[in-house]
Parts: C-alpha cells; sequence; structure tokens
C-alpha cells in the first residue's frame, strides 16, 4: 500500500474515532446522573468486549483463513491471539480503565463542554511524551497544536476559566490518554488492532467490575434505564471508536494522530446542539473552524515528513499489510510461523 493511501486511511479512521467519542460526551453527561463510575465504566467494558469479540468472529467466518479468535488443534481450544498482542492490550487496559474511571468523575462536577476542551489536551502532551521514544515531530505539529488549543479553548470554555477539583480531575485523564496513544502508537503498526482492542477492553472489565459491585452496588433497574447511553458507550465510543483508533494510528505520526483525535472535542459540541439541544454560538462556530485549520496543517505537516510515519526498518509480520480490514488476515497457517510472528511483534521502542 502507498504511503499516501496509509495516510488517507489513518486520517479516515482517526477522524471517524473522534465523532464518535465527542458524541459520547453527551452520553456520559447523562448517565453521571444515574450510575457511579466505575459502573459506568464495567458496563461500558462488557458491551465492548463483546462487540468486539463478535466482529472478529464475523471476520474470521468471512474470510476462512488465517488466525481464528478461537480453533480447535489436537483437541485443545487454541486462542488466536499472541503474546505481544496479550501483554499490549492488558497494558492499553490498565491505562484505559484509570483514564476513563478519572473523567467519568471528573464530569460529574463539570459541564460538558470544558470536559471536552481539558480531555483533549492531549494533543499538547502526546509530542512531549513521544520524545521519550525518540519520536519526534516536524515544527508544524507544534504549530498545529498551538492552534488547535486556540480552538478547543474557544468552542469549549464559556466563562471564566477556573481550575475546581473535578477540572483537575480530568486535566489528569487527559495526561492518562496521552499515554494511551503513545503506546498504541508503538504496538499498532507490528500487531493485529481488533485483537489489541479485545484484550483492553476485557482487562478493563476485570479491572472495574469488582470495585464497582463492592464499592457502588449499582441496581439492575438503573442500568436498565440507562440502557442507550450505555449502549452507545459500549458498542460506539468504545468498542467501535477505540479500534479504529488502534487500526488509524497504524500508519500514524501520534503527534497528528492525537491532532485528529482531538477533534473529539467539535465533534462534542455538534453532539450537544443536535441532541441536547444546545445552541452553538458565533464563538464555537469560529473554534471549530479554527480546529480544522489546525488538522488541515497537521496533515500537511505529515506529508513531508513520511518517514516518520512508518519505519522501514522494522519487521512487519505476513499479511500484515490487510490488518486494517480484517482481524484475521494477520495470521499464517502453520502454528511455528505464528510465533514466529510473535516474536517479530514485539515492540522496539529504540527504532522509533
Amino acid at each position: 500500500m502507498k504511503t499516501t493511501s496509509k495516510k488517507a486511511i489513518s486520517t479516515v479512521l482517526c477522524t471517524a474515532a473522534a465523532a464518535l467519542w465527542g458524541y459520547a460526551f453527551v452520553a456520559q453527561k447523562m448517565l453521571s446522573y444515574e450510575l457511579e463510575p466505575f459502573t459506568v465504566g464495567t458496563m461500558r467494558a462488557v458491551i465492548a468486549t463483546v462487540t468486539i469479540a463478535i466482529a472478529i468472529l464475523v471476520f474470521d467466518a468471512i474470510n476462512g483463513k488465517g488466525r481464528r479468535l478461537f480453533s480447535i488443534k489436537n483437541k485443545k481450544l487454541k486462542i488466536g491471539i499472541n503474546k505481544t498482542e496479550l501483554l499490549g492490550g492488558f497494558l492499553c487496559g490498565i491505562i484505559l480503565s484509570a483514564a476513563s474511571t478519572v473523567q467519568q468523575f471528573g464530569i460529574t462536577g463539570t459541564d460538558s463542554g470544558k470536559a471536552a476542551f481539558i480531555t483533549t489536551l492531549y494533543v499538547v502532551i502526546v509530542p512531549i511524551y513521544s520524545l521519550f521514544f525518540k519520536k519526534k515531530s516536524p515544527p508544524l505539529v507544534w504549530f498545529s497544536i498551538a492552534v488547535a488549543v486556540v480552538g478547543f479553548y474557544l468552542i469549549s470554555v464559556k466563562d471564566s476559566f477556573k481550575i475546581e477539583a473535578s477540572d483537575m480531575l480530568v486535566f489528569v485523564c487527559s495526561l492518562i490518554f496521552a499515554w494511551h496513544i503513545v503506546v498504541i502508537g508503538i504496538l499498532s503498526p507490528k500487531c493485529d488492532g481488533f485483537r489489541i482492542s479485545l484484550v483492553q477492553f476485557a482487562t478493563m472489565a476485570v479491572i472495574t467490575a469488582p470495585i464497582s459491585i463492592i464499592a457502588e452496588r449499582p441496581s439492575l433497574s438503573a442500568i436498565a434505564s440507562s440502557a442507550l447511553p450505555l449502549l452507545y458507550l459500549g458498542i460506539f465510543s468504545s468498542g467501535i471508536a477505540y479500534t479504529l483508533q488502534i487500526l488509524g494510528q497504524k500508519y500514524a505520526n501520534p503527534a497528528v494522530a492525537s491532532v485528529l483525535l482531538s477533534l473529539e472535542s467539535v465533534f462534542g459540541v455538534i453532539g450537544g446542539a443536535t441532541i441536547l439541544g444546545e445552541k452553538m454560538t458565533v464563538r464555537e462556530y469560529i473554534g471549530c473552524a479554527i480546529v480544522f485549520v489546525a488538522v488541515v496543517i497537521s496533515q500537511l505537516s505529515s506529508g513531508t515528513d513520511n518517514s516518520k510515519v512508518t519505519d522501514p526498518q522494522t519487521p512487519v509480520p505476513s499479511g500484515q499489510e490487510s490488518e486494517t480490514l480484517s482481524p484475521s488476515s494477520a495470521g499464517v497457517t502453520a502454528e511455528a510461523n505464528e510465533s514466529a510472528e510473535a516474536d517479530k511483534c514485539a515492540p522496539d521502542t529504540s527504532e522509533k
């Protein structure tokens, strides 16, 4: 696949993920009135895990070859997830559990617009984190970040900006989400995105469920009454959007991806207007335009620095080119070859 095509796919997938996340701010605000944060996290993780597992099984059935999520060999059940995908997904699950839970705690005490602005500050933080992995961003990316921050402020901050406890929680959430983007940027070019996403949400469910049951004791009636926003968070914002993020970052510089993903603040404002009946002001429209300009600038900068999109020295597993379209096509037919793939799939941050 040509570099231009890879870049276009990354742009579309990351933007789609941002749109789904933006509308999720509306769902999260609705749920904050009905359910406790760990219960929200548990339900969205369980629903996401089931959604992604079904998607992988459907792709397995359609393709009929390559790795399968479940298979029988020598009368033993075999799970088609290699070691790197398991460990990488586990790490992503821990990070995502912390970020999502802290965000849900924070959003209960602040308005969704301000929460969207503070959360998307990861666009500033990701390039800083990436420096630790020797991933340098071109000057235009840093300029686009500054432009994006101005746009976010105009969109989301309506009154005088003051830092409260809830705002600090959301800011901590943005610090954690930035690490999630960086880690995904390391893993996604080398592993199957669907399987990493499956493991990360299964991990999140295991982490949050015991705390929810013991500390919050949610009622089934409260969960049932919140079915629609929970289903949106679990299926669209989690199962689909985070998988799109992983697949989209496959060929993207993490700093560029963070700018695209931070479009969630724009879609958050649009979601509030279309679903909750909130009216956008002239200032907010100007903010949306500025953010759009920032995204265009970031894409122009990545076009002049394609060497940072993928590392040509990085070994790519057999069938990896088609992973963006199918979760099973990255597999190989022989067990020995699959083991070799797992070894080649190990993340090497020194190359970055």
